[in-house]
């Protein structure tokens, strides 16, 4: 490893990794080996802190971010760590809802080089590496660790956590994770422990009976969050069961269930972690929302940006699109090549009109790829400024891939500084 003084040499060195952004499943190491042992190098930070294990195909980011508000609402020291990161690597890892500053990566950096030179971590390896360090120095309370990929042979599948989360269950990964919803299960399943309580979303009968299994086998008590029945009207959440109600900001119906796994975890874990009704209305009702999960990108046009970009996520996506009043629908998409099958892009044959962004890397679907099953329009740096006006009063929906997120803030950045 390159001698690292300045947070510049951080990112050269964390650029120099193959990352799964781009060059796929090649960039991951999945079993556990490298990070335990670089975790024991450097202390076992993982063992220092109480944490939340969250695994699932989608949803996984929003409860992360629920869970965050309702324990910082409740007064805790809350730690967060997610992927991907969308505009700057530091948004990985959040310390009371605030991200990490430069100085505190760098000196992971410097703290770990010799453990650096002695175990050879992936990008993601070493990002978990970093969120277990910080929460430790920073004494967290409780932490919220999302999965990256999977569960059983992930990197962050080194802790022992309070409990564990498993929201949904969809085809996605399917190289790594198997090609049946079963097998999918079997290997977020990993994440139960022995005699820690795991909370299950809106899952399949025959996933659920995955679960059962596994919770079984650990002596893990299994909470299902339908017995809530929540349901979803117009940015209100109600659980059908209980009778309550919560305002929401909230757009897309699936929330509905994302808020009731927080619900359920927070009653799980409230003689450890007390957190009042109160606490969790506020802290619901003022929730902003997740960057990238159908975000609202200027407060004066209908344009959001929706990271779905698997068939599950895409269904709920358009879920939502539909109940929207628009007589003109518009869809700017860019994917990746492994999610560019026939049947997903059939699904956006709803939008009027389509416009295709092709990103760079091996892993993004071309024009090419899209054209033969979709009526698309290109469009890229030399034509955005144009198409952007013309679709200036009309809903748009960006959608496809999380790493196509920050080219689209940064053409909506730059068409508000010229207007």
């Amino acid at each position: 490893m390159p001698a690292v003084k300045t947070i510049h040499d951080v990112w050269e060195y964390l650029n120099s990794i193959p990352m799964f952004s781009k060059v796929g499943d090649k960039a991951g190491n999945f079993e556990l080996k490298n990070i335990t042992d670089f975790c024991d190098l450097i202390g076992n930070p993982q063992h220092t802190f109480k944490s939340i294990h969250v695994a699932g195909t989608n949803g996984k980011g929003t409860v992360c971010y629920l869970l965050e508000a309702v324990y910082k609402k409740a007064g805790f020291k809350t730690g967060m760590f997610t992927s991907p990161h969308l505009l700057k690597y530091n948004e990985r890892f959040r310390v009371s809802g605030e991200e990490v500053a430069d100085d505190l990566i760098l000196e992971f950096f410097q703290m770990s080089s010799n453990a650096l030179e002695k175990v050879s971590l992936t990008y993601f390896e070493i990002s978990t590496a970093i969120a277990f360090w910080v929460f430790s120095k920073k004494k967290v309370d409780i932490a919220i660790i999302e999965t990256g990929l999977g569960g059983r042979l992930d990197a962050t599948n080194i802790i022992t956590p309070e409990l564990s989360i498993i929201t949904s269950i969809g085809m996605d990964h399917e190289k790594i994770l198997g090609n049946t919803l079963a097998s999918i299960a079997k290997e977020k399943a990993g994440i139960i422990k022995s005699g820690k309580p795991i909370v299950i979303g809106d899952l399949p009968g025959e996933v659920v009976q995955v679960i059962e299994s596994k919770a079984l086998s650990k002596k893990a008590n299994l909470s299902y969050t339908e017995d809530l029945l929540p349901s979803f009207n117009k940015g209100k959440i109600v659980f059908k069961k209980t009778g309550e109600e919560f305002r929401t900001q909230f757009i897309e119906p699936v929330n509905s269930w994302n808020v009731a796994i927080c619900y359920v975890t927070v009653n799980e874990l409230r003689n450890n972690f007390e957190v009042t009704e109160t606490q969790f209305k506020e802290a619901l009702e003022s929730f902003p929302g997740v960057p990238a999960r159908f975000e609202k990108l200027h407060p004066k046009k209908e344009w959001y940006f929706s990271g779905s970009h698997n068939e599950q996520a895409i269904d709920a996506m358009l879920v939502a699109v539909q109940k929207m009043e628009a007589s003109k629908k518009i869809l700017i998409l860019s994917m990746m090549k492994d999610k560019a099958k026939p049947e997903i892009l059939n699904k956006f044959r709803v939008f009027r009109s389509i416009y295709y962004y092709e990103q760079e890397g091996e892993r993004a679907a071309k024009f090419s790829d899209i054209e033969p099953v979709l009526p698309i329009v290109r469009i890229n740096e030399n034509n955005y400024t144009t198409i952007l006006k013309e679709l200036n009063t009309e809903l748009v929906i960006c959608a496809g891939s999380f790493y196509f997120y920050p080219t689209i803030k940064r053409w909506l950045n730059k068409q508000s500084t010229k207007s």
